[in-house]
Formats: structure tokens, sequence, C-alpha cells
């Protein structure tokens, strides 16, 4: 990961559980491309915008504390 990229990373530190965060941010959190985020949908999505995406931050959470199972969706 870029310096950058890890930076992102820290700033959800301080951000609620009910904060909706983009899906690239939360491919690079969970580790995984776009793509596979969007293909596997381990958290449910959030429609920001007519092209836009997000998760709940809550959720990705417990999704990398492993508390939350991958959806079936």
């Amino acid at each position: 990961m870029t310096p950058e990229q890890i930076e992102k990373i820290n700033r959800t530190a301080a951000l609620p559980d009910d904060c909706i965060i983009d899906d690239q941010l939360s491919a690079l959190m969970l580790d995984m491309s776009i793509w596979t985020l969007r293909r596997n949908n381990p958290i449910p999505a959030v429609q920001l915008s007519a092209r836009k995406r997000g998760r709940r931050l809550g959720d990705l959470r417990k999704r990398i504390r492993g508390e939350l199972a991958p959806s079936a969706a």
C-alpha cells in the first residue's frame, strides 16, 4: 500500500459507524479490487447516486473483525 492509501484508512478511525464510504475506500480496507467487492458483495451496498455506491463503515468494521459473514446477494 502507498502512504496515501494508508492515510485514507487511518482517517476512517475517527468516523462513526453510520458513515457511508465509497467503494474505492471499502475495497482498499478489505484488501480487494473494486470489481471483486462489487461482484462478491461481502457487505450490502448503499446507492449514493445514479453511478456511485458505498458501504456502511460499521458493517465494514464488523467484516474486518470477522463478526459479519459475507452477504448472500
